[in-house]
């Protein structure tokens, strides 16, 4: 029995789908964070042997006015210990003056301190990545924006920033996998004592919905090919 384009490629669909997952496939979990005038996002993601982090103050540049509502610690709980205690990897984001009157000045070098803070690194399923531990506070995540004209004088004092986006890549966790999922999220804000913040986790739609989804396309284009072999003049 010969099965048409159409059947063919939802069959193709539901095998891929009853596979399971890849397992070089990554984790993606976003959070968010808001509390009065203190406002974050962070998307965590996990495959093997290594977590990405990327890390937002979603505040509009408007309403910043104070050091306190810098981003400066990201703690996150793994489902699984990740197989060390020490932080190694890389990061990267736009590092700016910030002067009394809210002018923006990029300046050279990458939020570094996040990983060798005396804050920063592991402690059994838990990662805190922060931007104050150890001397004066500095790195820590402000808005994205080309100035900040509601700021007080104090901002500078902690300078530099990191402006918008800083993304952190941690390498070498033996025992983070594709299926490493996170369990729970804290964001805190300021120079100390901070502000900490729960992150809640942002829905997205059930898998359920985007598998039929997908099976509706791969359908939908089999029956447009084969309307269009049946309609072909021979």
């Amino acid at each position: 029995m010969k099965l048409s384009f159409t059947r063919l490629s939802l069959v193709m669909a539901l095998l891929a789908l009853a596979s399971g997952p890849d397992p070089a496939r990554a984790l993606s979990i976003p959070f968010a964070a808001n509390s009065g005038n203190l406002s974050a996002s962070a998307t965590v993601t996990t495959s093997a042997g290594q977590v990405i982090v990327v890390l937002n103050n979603t505040l509009p540049a408007n309403s910043f006015t104070t050091s306190a509502q810098a981003l400066s610690d990201f703690s996150f709980t793994l489902s699984n210990a990740p197989g060390t205690t020490t932080l190694t990897g890389t990061a990267s984001g736009q590092l700016a003056n910030i002067s009394s009157t809210g002018t923006v000045t990029n300046v050279a070098g990458s939020p570094t301190r996040w990983l060798t803070s005396t804050n920063s690194g592991i402690s059994g399923n838990t990662i805190t990545l922060e931007a104050i531990g150890g001397g004066q506070p500095s790195q820590m995540i402000a808005p994205s924006g080309t100035s900040f004209p509601n700021v007080n004088q104090g901002v500078q004092n902690f300078n530099p920033y990191v402006i918008g986006t800083a993304t952190f890549t941690l390498t070498g966790l033996t025992g983070v996998n594709a299926l490493t999922n996170v369990t729970a999220a804290t964001f805190s804000f300021g120079t100390g004592p901070d502000t900490f913040v729960p992150g809640t986790v942002v829905p997205e739609p059930p898998s359920s919905v985007m598998a039929l989804s997908a099976l509706a396309l791969v359908g939908g284009v089999g029956l447009m090919w084969n309307r269009r072999r049946t309609t072909a003049p021979a």
